[in-house]
C-alpha cells in the first residue's frame, strides 16, 4: 500500500509528478457524457481521446464508464472522498489505517479471500492515501469486472459492521512497522515526518503527516474507527470508474445489483482551511543515519486549480526537474556542490508546496549549498523567461502525461481525479486552458512571489555527528527556529 508523504528518492517520481501531470492535458470535454481529448496545438494531428460516461446511483455514488476494447482487460478504481486532512484532532492516520483495514475482510469475504481471488485470477489490487482523499484500485482479465464489483461493494457495505477489535489492532501494527520502516529507519525519511508541523500551524488540516503517529494509532478505539467508517465510507461520498473491456450494460447492471442496495447516506462536508503563510523562515536539522547531507525548502504556493498553479509548474520545471534545468546545471554541472538536486509542486486542495531537495556533494557545507541555491533560483528569476521555454517545458508535461496515461490504470484514476476536484471528469479542459494561458510574464510574476517569500521552511538532514563543520551555520539537536 502507499501513502501521501514518501521518502526523497520517490518524490519526482511518484508524489509530485501526479500533483503535477495530472494537471496538464490539452482536451476537450462534454459536462457529463463526452471526450476526453488533446487539443493537438500546432501539429495537426488528431489528438487522443478518452471516452466517458457519468452517472449516479439513487444512493449518490458517483459513476463514470469508460470503454476500451484494445485489450481484453478491465480496471476499476474508487476515491472515497476522505484523507489525513479530515481527520479528528488527536486522531492521526486514520485515513491511511483505513487503507489498510479495508482489506481485513468482512463476513462473507473471510480475511485474505479479497486479494487470493484477485491474484489467483491473474489480476491485481492495491491502495493509497494522501492528505486530500483514498484511493482502491484493482486490474485485471476482463471476465473479472463482476468479481471486482462485488469485492469492492462487499466491503463498503459491510466492513464497519463487521469490523472487530483483533482485526484493528493487527493492522493499526501493521501501519506502525510502516511507519518504523519507510520514514523512521529509512534514509531521510523522517524529514517527511517533520516537514509537515513546520509548515502548517497546530490545528491546521494539514499538520499531521498522513502516516499519522504511534500513540494516536495506539489510543484509538474500535467505536472512532467504526464512527470514521460511517461517516466517510459512504456511497455518496465516493466515485467509482470502471474502465476497460466491458459491456456498459452488464457494467451498469452489476454496478445496480452491488453497490445499489446499499443504504443512502448523506456525504460529509468536504474539510477546508484559509491559506497558510510563513512570516519568517523556519529552520531544523535532523540527525540521521545518512552518508550525504540533504537540504529541504519549501514555499507556500496556491492550492491545486488555483491562480498560479499552472505557472508555478512551470517555474518548477524549468528550476529543477531534469538534468537541462537551472538549479541541476548550476550546482551540479558547474559548481559541483550537489550530487542530486530536484524541484516540483507538491500540489494540494487547501494549498500547495513549491519544494526543493539538494543533496550535498561531500566536503560542502549547508549554509554554502544553500547560499549558492538561493543565488541560482535570484538569478533565474531575474533573467526574462522566452517563450521557448514556456512551450518546452509546456510540451515535456504534457508528453509525461500522455506516457502515463496510456495505462489503463491511470486512465481510470485521471477520472477520478478530475471529478473530485472539478465535480466533473469532463471538464479536464480547463487545465489546458490555464497552462496555455502560462506566459513568460505571468510564470516569472508568480516565481518571484512565491519563491522571494521570507517565511519559508529550511529542513536540513546531516550524518550522525562525526564531523561538527557539517553542522556549521546550522541549529542542533533538532531545535526549531523562527
Amino acid at each position: 500500500m502507499e501513502e501521501g508523504s514518501i521518502p526523497m528518492a520517490e518524490a519526482h517520481l511518484r508524489f509530485a509528478p501526479r500533483a503535477i501531470l495530472l494537471s496538464l492535458v490539452c482536451l476537450l470535454a462534454l459536462p457529463s457524457c463526452g471526450t476526453l481529448a488533446t487539443a493537438g496545438g500546432n501539429s495537426g494531428e488528431e489528438p487522443p481521446a478518452i471516452e466517458f460516461e457519468t452517472y449516479k446511483l439513487d444512493n449518490g455514488l458517483t459513476v463514470i464508464l469508460h470503454e476500451d476494447h484494445d485489450l481484453p482487460q478491465v480496471a476499476i478504481n474508487l476515491w472515497y472522498y476522505v484523507g489525513s486532512k479530515d481527520e479528528e484532532p488527536r486522531r492521526s492516520g486514520f485515513a491511511h489505517l483505513f487503507e489498510h483495514l479495508m482489506f481485513l475482510g468482512t463476513s462473507r469475504i473471510p480475511r485474505g479471500v479479497f486479494d487470493r481471488v484477485i491474484e489467483t485470477s491473474g489480476g491485481a489490487n492495491n491502495a493509497s492515501t494522501s492528505p486530500d482523499r483514498t484511493n482502491y484500485y484493482e486490474s485485471g482479465p476482463a471476465n473479472m469486472l463482476e468479481p471486482f464489483l462485488f469485492l469492492e461493494a462487499d466491503r463498503m457495505k459491510s466492513l464497519g459492521p463487521d469490523m472487530d477489535l483483533a482485526g484493528l489492532d493487527q493492522e493499526r501494527e501493521v501501519v506502525r512497522n510502516e511507519r518504523r520502516e519507510r520514514f523512521e529507519i529509512q534514509p531521510y525519511g523522517q524529514a517527511f515526518i517533520e516537514m509537515w508541523p513546520l509548515m502548517y500551524p497546530k490545528g491546521h488540516p494539514y499538520f499531521e503527516p498522513v502516516i499519522g503517529s504511534h500513540e494516536e494509532l495506539e489510543s484509538a478505539s474500535l467505536d472512532d474507527v467504526k464512527s470514521f467508517f460511517a461517516k466517510y465510507y459512504v456511497p455518496a461520498n465516493c466515485c467509482l470508474v470502471v474502465a476497460g473491456d466491458f459491456d456498459p450494460a452488464d457494467a451498469r447492471r452489476w454496478i445496480e445489483q452491488y453497490f445499489g442496495v446499499i443504504p443512502a447516506k448523506a456525504a460529509p462536508p468536504r474539510t477546508r482551511a484559509a491559506p497558510v503563510t510563513l512570516e519568517r523562515a523556519v529552520r531544523k536539522t535532523l540527525d540521521d543515519d545518512v552518508q550525504l547531507a540533504r537540504t529541504y525548502m519549501l514555499y507556500h504556493s496556491p492550492a491545486i486549480y488555483e491562480p498560479g498553479d499552472a505557472d508555478l509548474d512551470i517555474v518548477a520545471r524549468g528550476l529543477g526537474q531534469d538534468k537541462t534545468s537551472f538549479l541541476y546545471r548550476r550546482l551540479i554541472t558547474e559548481k559541483q556542490m550537489a550530487t542530486e538536486v530536484v524541484m516540483f509542486q507538491r500540489s494540494m486542495e487547501l494549498g500547495s508546496n513549491l519544494v526543493v531537495i539538494a543533496t550535498a556533494r561531500p566536503g560542502v557545507t549547508l549554509d554554502a549549498r544553500e547560499k549558492e541555491i538561493d543565488a541560482a533560483i535570484a538569478e533565474f528569476l531575474a533573467t526574462p523567461l522566452e517563450q521557448e521555454e514556456v512551450d518546452r517545458a509546456r510540451s515535456g508535461l504534457e508528453v509525461s502525461f500522455w506516457h502515463g496515461a496510456e495505462a489503463l490504470s491511470e486512465r481510470a484514476d485521471l477520472l477520478n481525479h478530475y471529478q473530485y476536484h472539478f465535480g466533473d471528469a469532463g471538464a479536464i479542459g480547463r487545465d489546458m486552458e490555464r497552462y496555455h494561458a502560462v506566459t513568460p510574464e505571468s510564470a516569472m510574476e508568480w516565481g518571484r512571489r512565491i519563491l522571494g517569500q521570507k517565511g519559508r521552511v529550511v529542513l536540513r538532514v546531516v550524518p550522525k555527528p562525526k564531523d561538527v563543520s557539517e553542522k556549521a551555520g546550522s541549529n542542533k539537536n533538532g531545535k526549531t527556529s523562527s
